[in-house]
């Protein structure tokens, strides 16, 4: 989230710098809402559209406004809008990357859904922190601090990111190595050094809301609401793909010897490569479920059968073996 001066509206050197961003992933590959969001973004900042557009001053989030003032409209607004071209092209490229792996994952509906409640909620929250900070730290500065920006939102939206991973290591700013669950906290403090102007609580909300979601009651409340519908694929070892995609019910992902729902390389290509947030044990247990379901395949690493020793259950014996086989028992007694 951003406070600051607005600048010019005419598409500059970020702008086309998102649109090449867009353009070399590929808008086939760019899952519906995500786009969608992108593209509102982008016409919201540029002023498109021959309407009344608020000023950054009018849809700005702060306790003052919101809390005091019941200014309640702020909360939704707030997140849609930028300071400036930079600013919304760093949240775009953001979302752009994030939105890819968590829509394919979560599925386009409860993608949207996430997104419009943590527009919401982040911004409720950013109210209570800058509320709290003023009573604890006696600094009137935190009630009037207005903020705007997709930025707190993102800031959840990593959380979940860097949850359904296996845990290693990323590079905060692609420089700083950091183990992955702590990168949304080292990315607060840099982006807070480097950017003053940010507003710490703003983002220090959005880390706030994916931890509830994540770790806290959030996910449960939101599933009852609107619960999520999974549409994966089962992938078992080297096995290949299987699933009942044909059929309209939903498989899922389970990948031998990998944790946090990893994929492999060749299946990032495809939608169903993800584990849409089960577990390793849920994926474990739900692959076990359907093997039962469908029956077990052979070992593929077994050595085959000799011809010769596979019995014959279809043939019919002879009379003269039949007699051969009384004989031969006979004669063991």
């Amino acid at each position: 989230m951003f406070r600051g001066r607005r600048q010019g509206r005419g598409p500059g050197l970020a702008m086309m710098l998102l649109a090449m961003q867009v353009f070399q992933v590929g808008l086939d590959r760019i899952p519906p809402v995500t786009l969608a969001t992108l593209i509102g973004n982008v016409v919201i900042y540029l002023k498109l559209f021959k309407i009344h557009w608020p000023s950054l001053g009018e849809v700005c989030v702060s306790t003052l406004h919101v809390w005091y003032r019941h200014d309640w409209r702020r909360l939704l607004f707030a997140a849609f809008f930028h300071g400036d071209e930079w600013h919304l092209y760093y949240n775009m490229v953001s979302l752009l990357w994030k939105g890819i792996s968590l829509e394919r994952r979560l599925g386009s509906p409860y993608f949207l859904y996430l997104i419009a409640v943590f527009s919401v909620l982040v911004n409720i929250v950013l109210v209570g922190l800058n509320m709290a900070a003023e009573h604890l730290l006696h600094d009137s500065s935190y009630i009037s601090s207005c903020a705007v920006g997709f930025s707190g939102v993102l800031f959840a939206l990593k959380v979940i990111t860097t949850h359904y991973l296996p845990p290693g290591v990323q590079y905060v700013m692609g420089m700083f190595p950091v183990p992955s669950r702590l990168a949304c906290w080292a990315e607060l403090v840099l982006i807070q050094l480097l950017v003053p102007n940010a507003s710490f609580t703003g983002h220090l909300a959005g880390i706030l809301v994916g931890l509830a979601y994540v770790k806290g009651p959030l996910k449960t409340v939101m599933d009852v609401i609107i619960p999520r519908e999974p549409s994966y694929t089962y992938r078992s070892g080297a096995t290949g793909t299987r699933g009942n995609q044909s059929t309209g019910g939903p498989t899922y992902t389970y990948a031998q010897g990998t944790t946090g729902g990893a994929a492999s390389p060749q299946a990032n290509n495809s939608q169903a490569r993800f584990t849409g947030g089960l577990s390793e044990d849920e994926q474990l247990q739900e692959a076990i479920r359907q093997s039962r379901l469908t029956g077990q395949s052979p070992n593929p690493s077994a050595p085959p059968q000799p011809q010769s020793a596979r019995p014959n259950v279809h043939r019919t014996l002879t009379d003269e073996e039949l007699r051969r086989q009384r004989v031969e028992r006979l004669d063991r007694r």
